[in-house]
């Protein structure tokens, strides 16, 4: 508690230096305001299934790239120290402006198509980041009683699998959720300007987007907008998908140190078997190897302990001769 509230004083107080230096920020630890018109970054995760236990990378997909390239950064010293690959995104948001973008028409080859029907089939999720904030999926439970309660997933589906129940869907085809419905919570107080994001909700939609004429990446003419229940789904296996987004603001009630708490409701996840068999396997050899120099080293220790026992009884015995 200490070494936390040193973190949080040095970090605030570095923060209040001269304007002509660099002001240091320890995310997670400090609250961040954001003005009306500031852009708010996404940050892209990992990829992760619950049927197979293995992230990968987000960009192992054929996702749209942002502009100025890839770069890793880090939110927060845990995920440093998890190793956790985080990387910025093309998602351009600004704080309290809701609007519809198109972020790029992505064509898809065959090992594209393949590898993108693969991870829906295993029901992967896609894991962002926005202001130190995971991205949650916010479902509705029932309970036992029949009484209803909110509960949230981390992340948000890759895409879903076909069936009778769904309709203007195949049986058995894989579609891809390629619209993405930020919703985003914000709290404002008379003791700090600008506003702080508390929530940070993702809603996916699998559209199959149509436009006008050739395709125009600076002035896109779409004809599937404004989105409507009857469009039908974009399949994976199509030879281009157009990946759109589009942002909601909400003011909210919660402040900054309580924004945490909806994540206490997270749906129950699977055991996940292979991490647990791979530490299990990575402890026991680590401990073999431990084990195995210790042992050498005992063993050489008690050899020249021996010899040098021998070898002052063979003075003594040779001291008596004379």
């Amino acid at each position: 508690m200490c070494w936390t509230s040193l973190i949080f004083t040095s970090a605030l107080s570095c923060r209040s230096q001269a304007s002509g230096a660099q002001a240091f920020y320890l995310p997670g630890v400090a609250p961040k305001e954001y003005q009306d018109g500031d852009r708010v970054d996404i940050r892209v995760h990992k990829l992760s299934s619950p049927k197979t236990h293995l992230p990968y990378d987000y960009y192992s997909l054929p996702f749209c790239e942002p502009a100025e390239g890839k770069i890793r950064v880090a939110e927060n010293l845990g995920e440093v120290l998890h190793g956790a690959v985080i990387q910025n995104s093309p998602y351009e948001i600004l704080m309290g402006k809701s609007e519809f973008k198109v972020c790029c028409r992505s064509k898809l080859n065959r090992a594209q198509k393949t590898n993108l029907v693969n991870k829906v089939r295993m029901d992967y999720r896609i894991h962002m980041i926005m202001d130190n904030l995971p991205a949650a999926t916010k479902m509705i439970a029932e309970m036992p009683d029949g009484t209803k309660k909110d509960m949230y997933d981390r992340g948000f589906r890759l895409g879903f699998i076909g069936s009778k129940d769904i309709p203007g869907t195949e049986p058995g085809t894989a579609y891809v959720n390629n619209h993405l419905r930020f919703i985003v919570k914000y709290h404002k107080s008379d003791t700090f300007s600008g506003a702080r994001i508390v929530g940070f909700e993702v809603e996916a939609y699998s559209v199959k987007h149509t436009y006008e004429g050739e395709w125009n990446p600076k002035d896109p003419k779409l004809t599937s907008v404004p989105l409507r229940p009857d469009l039908p789904p974009m399949p994976a296996v199509s030879n281009e998908v157009i990946f759109t987004y589009d942002v909601v603001w909400e003011h909210s009630d919660i402040a900054w140190a309580s924004r945490w708490d909806l994540y206490l409701y997270m749906g129950d996840d699977q055991v996940h078997w292979f991490s647990i068999l791979n530490s299990l396997v990575i402890v026991l050899l680590l401990s073999g190897i431990v084990a195995m120099i210790m042992v050498r080293t005992l063993r050489r220790d008690l050899a020249e302990y021996n010899s040098a026992e021998e070898k002052e009884e063979l003075l003594e015995e040779s001291g008596c001769k004379l």
